[in-house]
């Protein structure tokens, strides 16, 4: 016996899943209710197209199949009041929780202040990327100066923040991204790779990284950028800085 999901999804006898001809999702046939496993929303615009993300249920659980994070069961969701809020965004309703793709938001989202896609404001505290909590920020004082290329990266009266969590030793009062970095002189990377600089230290930001690498100037005050082949450096009376590697001038 052959059930088709749809989107390349069969359940056969029952028994095992096949997305086209490999079988999928093994380590959860335990747990899937065979008979009433379906799919129940997907960001597909046709049946023909690939959906990279599919929310799956039976009668206990609901399930996620995305691009951002491999099949999972969604925590304390429960398949009788299941909403999708913004599916390409990942956000869901279920159980008076809110999810964005796998996570469990730890707040209230329809009552959340969202300053961009990175950063919300919600019962007085703030978060990074909907679930890790930004610790020791002034939230009257927080901003994000660069929003449109630097969304990640924000500041508030005490500190700089990159993905939510503080730069040690930047100083939110002298922290600048250099000149040229944002002008629109196109450069590889130029939508991620950046440089800046406060009144002790210089930084490479790339907008992808974990963090924000420091750069121990010893001419700080010399430290300027500059496109050159379409690749962007950085300088000082040392060295060079590409991606952040420097090599003796």
């Amino acid at each position: 016996m052959i059930k088709d999901l749809g989107y390349g999804y069969k359940i056969i006898d029952n028994s095992f899943i096949l997305f086209y001809e490999s079988e999928v999702f093994k380590k959860f046939y335990k747990i899937i209710d065979f008979e009433n496993f379906k799919i129940i929303a997907n960001n597909a615009e046709t049946v023909d197209d690939y959906a990279s993300t599919i929310y799956f249920a039976d009668k206990n659980h609901i399930y996620l199949q995305s691009a951002f994070c491999s099949f999972c069961i969604l925590e304390n969701a429960d398949p009788k009041d299941f909403k999708v809020i913004d599916i390409d965004k990942g956000y869901v309703f279920s159980n008076g929780n809110y999810y964005r793709h796998n996570d469990q938001m730890p707040f209230d989202w329809s009552k959340a202040n969202y300053i961009n896609d990175y950063y919300a404001e919600a019962d007085n505290k703030l978060y990074f990327a909907d679930i890790n909590l930004v610790e020791n920020v002034n939230i009257e004082s927080f901003t994000v100066p660069y929003p449109e290329r630097i969304g990640n990266l924000g500041m508030d009266k005490n500190y700089v923040f990159f993905k939510g969590k503080i730069i040690p030793d930047a100083n939110p009062k002298t922290f600048k991204i250099l000149e040229g970095c944002l002008d629109g002189t196109y450069y590889l990377e130029c939508d991620n790779a950046f440089y800046a600089k406060d009144d002790k230290l210089a930084y490479f930001v790339r907008t992808i990284s974990n963090e924000v690498k420091v750069i121990k100037s010893k001419s700080l005050n010399d430290f300027h950028f500059k496109v050159i082949d379409e690749r962007g450096y950085a300088f000082d009376k040392e060295y060079s800085y590409y991606m952040g590697k420097r090599t003796k001038l």
